[in-house]
């Protein structure tokens, strides 16, 4: 049985950060509330290029080959936080494609979080 909590209007419990990855490194990273497959099928077939983002933004998604890599966060963890970390800490070890589509970062502070998933990352990249 799978629960599903809502509280205050919202769903509640999950946090996420994910990032597309390709042969020439990350071309996005996200952080959702969503369960990633649920995130990563909106991201490939919403129109709204707000929600859509990936198809809106990367003209190469339909010929590139893409994993998405997600890390679940701990409760209380502020899943933007850890998005804006990641995406900086990628660019400082050169791991972003070229090509990226990655929003552009807002100043965040450290968190174990970021050091964790951006080693995975890597490790899956090979770097």
């Amino acid at each position: 049985m799978l629960r599903l909590r809502i509280r205050n209007g919202e769903l509640a419990g999950e946090a996420w950060v994910y990032a597309w990855t390709g042969l020439d490194g990350v071309v996005y990273v996200g952080a959702t509330g969503l369960h990633p497959a649920t995130r990563t099928w909106l991201h490939l077939n919403d129109e709204d290029p707000n929600v859509g983002r990936m198809r809106a933004r990367y003209p190469e998604l339909a010929t590139e080959e893409l994993d998405v890599l997600a890390h679940e966060l701990p409760a209380g963890v502020d899943r933007q936080q850890v998005r804006h970390g990641a995406v900086t800490a990628f660019a400082d070890r050169r791991l972003l494609a070229e090509g990226h589509v990655c929003d552009p970062p807002l100043a965040a502070e450290p968190h174990p979080e970021t050091d964790a998933f951006v080693a995975a990352v890597a490790e899956h990249l090979g770097r």
